[in-house]
């Protein structure tokens, strides 16, 4: 399993400020997507884990493979807009 490590563009440099991710089998094979795959659960522990939500995105997040850097990719954060509703009070008239 190799150790994957990333760094968020706002939050300092490798290794100091690096965040782990769960141990992944990563080799030669491992496609381009995955690696974006992996930018976008980075993404989501920093947002969730680290005071993500403060920072002004999109966001650079470079990932490290086993201390050796893969990459850095450009990760926006969509937003979903969520509804709640609750009945008014009828006024007396």
């Amino acid at each position: 399993m190799s150790v994957i490590q990333y760094v968020a563009s706002d939050a300092g440099t490798f290794p100091e400020d690096a965040y782990f991710l769960d141990p992944r089998h990563i080799d030669e094979l491992t496609s381009e997507w995955e690696f974006e795959s992996l930018a976008q659960d980075a993404a989501l522990d920093y947002f969730d884990n680290h005071d993500g939500w403060e920072s002004d995105w999109p966001l650079d997040i470079e990932l490290f493979i086993d201390g050796e850097s893969i990459g850095v990719f450009a990760v926006e954060m969509e937003h979903v807009p969520r509804f709640s509703a609750r009945k008014k009070q009828e006024t007396a008239q």
